[in-house]
């Protein structure tokens, strides 16, 4: 793992430099983060993780915006996933929004929840080359179980933030480069089998018009409904009727 302690990235920063212009975007679009994980290891080269060094920014609750939103740093430095896009590969950091009800320790673990589960696709994006494209899905074994505690959610998929203000979704950099922010938003079963029959586009416009946002929500309906567009398979309809989980 190459070091970035003061040397030129490949977007003309210096790592440090690079961070302050994301900080600078969540500010503009959403409120004034903090770091609330640092990688400081993965920075230094001693890091034993597999995958770029990724610190993780925390936006806290403010006024009546009643959620945390977490973001990643250190995808972006250099490009990667499998972006269905001209150039192939792109800039990309990881949000998850979680909300906080009061609960110290029920809304710290979610807080928790949502920072590792972005900085393990800010990993996982360089390492697997993934595919990464509004719609697209990901799921760990061709079995899948429920990817948290408490839900029956099995996969993600990548959805546009749509909590901050409006532009945030792709930042601009001076160089003519951008950095796309992408959320991994959990999914059910049905709708990972609906998108593999109507496919990524569809699953997308069916989850925004479900009103699916970046916010962790574990137990949220199903967007996967003859109402948006995404009927199920005859095999997930009869598989529901012995399902017990």
């Amino acid at each position: 793992m190459q070091s970035i302690w003061g040397r030129r990235t490949e977007t003309g920063h210096t790592g440090e430099e690079f961070r302050e212009e994301v900080q600078l975007h969540l500010t503009r679009c959403l409120g004034e983060p903090h770091i609330a994980f640092s990688d400081q290891d993965g920075w230094a080269e001693k890091s034993k993780e597999p995958g770029p060094p990724v610190d993780v920014m925390v936006i806290p609750p403010e006024g009546e915006r009643r959620f945390a939103y977490v973001c990643t740093y250190g995808s972006s430095l250099k490009k990667g996933g499998d972006v269905m896009s001209p150039g192939g590969k792109a800039r990309m950091e990881f949000v998850l929004a979680t909300p906080q009800r009061g609960d110290p320790k029920a809304d710290l673990a979610m807080l928790n929840l949502a920072a590792n589960t972005v900085r393990q696709f800010a990993k996982l994006v360089h390492i697997q080359n993934v595919r990464v494209s509004a719609g697209e899905t990901v799921q760990f074994s061709k079995k899948p179980k429920a990817v948290f505690e408490n839900t029956k959610q099995v996969a993600f998929a990548f959805i546009r933030p749509r909590l901050p203000a409006d532009g945030f979704e792709r930042m601009r950099l001076p160089n003519g480069d951008a950095v796309d922010f992408w959320a991994p938003t959990p999914i059910y079963r049905d709708e990972l089998e609906a998108a593999a029959i109507h496919g990524t586009v569809k699953l997308a416009k069916a989850l925004e018009k479900a009103g699916v946002t970046e916010m962790l929500h574990l137990d949220r309906p199903s967007a996967a409904r003859k109402a948006y567009g995404l009927r199920r398979s005859i095999v997930s309809k009869i598989r529901n009727l012995f399902r017990r989980d």
